[in-house]
């Protein structure tokens, strides 16, 4: 039962990855799993024999999860953000907003200190000038796809992992990294048709890139864990605008309500069950 939770958890990480103004990151706390997955992945190569199995027992149900949320829901996903933009993105705001008591109660687990507000406000600037550079629609010139050669794949490296990087860092998404720089939907379109020349230099990038940066953060949480989760939350606050679609007194805004109510439950849930 835990690893069909843990499968169940990983497919909405990684469904989250593909919605711009979401971060995977964010969606790992939303679920309970943010800080043991830091840990496991910024540490996998440390007494590699030793926890080798115990890893990958945690691992593997996330992965698949994952790897089905972005390739098995891309389509679902284009079709419901198209037909019913406003109920899709009140359910993940009410799953980050069901997961804000327990984030809070890690934050201030050992005491809240007046200097956690440093790093808050920090982030939050960074959060919203990122969230109004998305609600202006800034974004790279549109690549609309990828020729297999010595330069595109040392470019679709380096995508994997800025893209990887951002998915990490909870408010900070990864999609919209790649809306900046032109790529996202010649990436999405490489996903959705399961372009492997295309993905594989990509994949690289995003394996690298969640090792190095999850080493970081983990580095971070351990030095220096209320500062650290501070800063998650301005991330996560100033991000919440982006996805914010608006409202409308009709069907789907009544249908908007019921999935922001359902969304908010299903974030206690994950968290009870985490425990």
């Amino acid at each position: 039962m835990k690893y069909f939770i843990d499968f169940l958890k990983g497919m909405l990480i990684g469904i989250a990855n593909i919605i711009p103004g979401l971060s995977g990151g964010t969606m790992a706390i939303t679920v309970g799993i943010y800080e043991k997955l830091i840990s496991t992945i910024g540490n996998f190569f440390k007494k590699f024999k030793e926890t080798f199995k115990e890893n990958m027992i945690f691992l593997i149900p996330i992965g698949l999860g994952a790897v089905i949320g972005v390739v098995g829901f891309s389509k679902l996903l284009e079709f419901l953000l198209d037909k019913f933009a406003m109920p899709t993105k009140f359910a993940f705001i009410g799953l980050i907003l069901g997961s804000f008591p327990l984030i809070f109660k890690k934050a201030n687990k050992s005491g809240f200190k007046k200097s956690f507000i440093i790093p808050f406000i920090i982030t939050l600037t960074i959060g919203i000038t990122l969230t109004v550079l998305q609600i202006m629609g800034v974004a790279g010139k549109e690549v609309s796809g990828f020729d297999i050669n010595f330069i595109n794949i040392i470019l679709l490296f380096i995508y994997g992992f800025i893209a990887a990087g951002t998915m990490v860092i909870p408010g900070i998404s990864g999609s919209f990294m790649l809306l900046l720089m032109g790529v996202y939907s010649a990436i999405l379109g490489a996903v959705s048709s399961l372009n492997i020349p295309v993905l594989i230099p990509f994949a690289i990038g995003v394996a690298a890139g969640i090792l190095i940066c999850a080493k970081i953060i983990d580095i971070l949480l351990n030095n220096f864990y209320g500062y650290t989760y501070y800063a998650i939350i301005g991330f996560i606050i100033g991000a919440l605008p982006a996805i914010f679609p608006g409202f409308s007194f009709n069907l789907q805004g009544l249908a908007s309500v019921i999935t922001l109510i359902l969304g908010f439950i299903a974030s206690f849930m994950f968290s009870k069950l985490d425990k």
